[in-house]
């Protein structure tokens, strides 16, 4: 059974008070010294990260006992880019309010969610990206933080003109929430994540085994035209639901990977790709669906059931022997099917043998 947010959001208060005694409930920053001292200390191999094994260690010595599933989901948790280690910032910036997961009131959780439906509503799986951009158009000083005005002034740009803009309403419970060190701004980035929510680890590791068979040389950076070639953006859901074209959805996606001049630097990091698939993942409730799409698109064979490739091409074969059988290219992410010869080397690969000829069906 999946450990809930709640029960992570518990677990983690717990963490935080747990420091703050250890430092007798000195100031943030005497308790940042002390997580990161602990942290390095529990940094067996001085990698500058650690693992899970040495995250437990730590958790046991601060007599966290009996929580072995709660701990691994909250590895999981501040491991946000699946790499199976996490660093003193990471661990950091969850721990100490920077992170979206600051357990939230009733209150300002029916307004979080509200707002994130109401964008999905007009946007559709596209929506939070898009108020990424308005928010950030909004961000009238450039210091990539908005004020109270600003906020409003973006969300009603967006469409959301019902929210309750008096003393104590909607605007100001968002505020209230996202406004960690209380100087009456809030960080664009962190507010977009509060609405994200937290992806799956499954749905990450399904989104890094994409990126990975673009990032041949594991360096974590691909160029745009490698993301170009070969992204099937047929299986986008905006183009699946009819609100976008397969050339407007390569060319929104293409979009995210532009520097803040708004010109392309040529290069894809890790980062960069998950954080698309995080707004996309938001607006995805079913775990199949979201499995299939990223199957699909990116020609990814596996899944089960309705999550099963149906984007990887199956050719006929014609064995030496006269049988025939259709057969799927396994992962066929850039192969050229103009070549039959590339095609026949792909197929004696993934273990089909006795080939006398191959019949291409659309």
């Amino acid at each position: 059974m999946a450990v809930t947010e709640d029960k992570l959001d518990d677990l983690e208060k717990k963490l935080k008070e747990k420091v703050a005694t250890l430092t007798g409930f000195k100031d943030i920053e005497v308790q940042q010294r002390y997580l990161e001292n602990a942290f390095k200390y529990f940094d067996r191999n001085k990698s500058g990260v650690i693992d899970y094994d040495e995250f437990f260690a730590a958790m046991v010595r601060m007599n966290f006992i009996g929580v072995q599933r709660e701990l691994e989901a909250l590895f999981d948790r501040y491991d946000d880019d699946c790499s199976g280690a996490i660093d003193y910032q990471e661990f950091s910036s969850h721990l100490f309010g920077l992170g979206s997961h600051v357990p939230l009131s009733s209150q300002s959780r029916s307004v979080v969610e509200r707002v994130k439906s109401r964008i999905l509503e007009l946007g559709g799986a596209n929506g939070i990206r898009s108020c990424a951009h308005i928010l950030k158009r909004m961000d009238r000083d450039g210091s990539l933080n908005l004020d109270r005005s600003e906020l409003l002034e973006g969300l009603e740009s967006y469409g959301l003109y019902d929210l309750d803009d008096t003393p104590g309403g909607d605007i100001d419970k968002l505020m209230l929430y996202f406004d960690r060190d209380k100087n009456g701004r809030i960080s664009v980035e962190e507010f977009l994540r509060g609405l994200r929510g937290n992806m799956s680890r499954e749905r990450k590791l399904l989104v890094r085994q994409a990126f990975q068979r673009l990032d041949r040389t594991g360096e974590g950076i691909v160029n745009i035209e490698d993301v170009q070639g070969v992204y099937d953006a047929q299986h986008h859901p905006e183009v699946q639901s009819g609100r976008m074209t397969e050339e407007e959805a390569l060319n929104e996606l293409l979009h995210v990977f532009e520097t803040s001049e708004g010109q392309a630097d040529g290069n894809v990091t890790w980062r960069e790709f998950l954080d698309y698939y995080k707004d996309l993942s938001a607006g995805i409730d079913n775990d199949d669906y979201f499995e299939l799409m990223i199957r699909n698109a990116w020609h990814i064979s596996g899944g089960q059931g309705w999550a099963e490739n149906s984007s990887d091409r199956r050719v006929l074969v014609t064995h030496t022997d006269g049988s025939q059988e259709v057969v799927e290219v396994l992962n066929d992410l850039g192969v050229n099917y103009a070549d039959l010869n590339a095609v026949k080397n792909r197929l004696l690969a993934q273990g089909v043998r006795d080939i006398a000829e191959i019949s291409l069906h659309d």
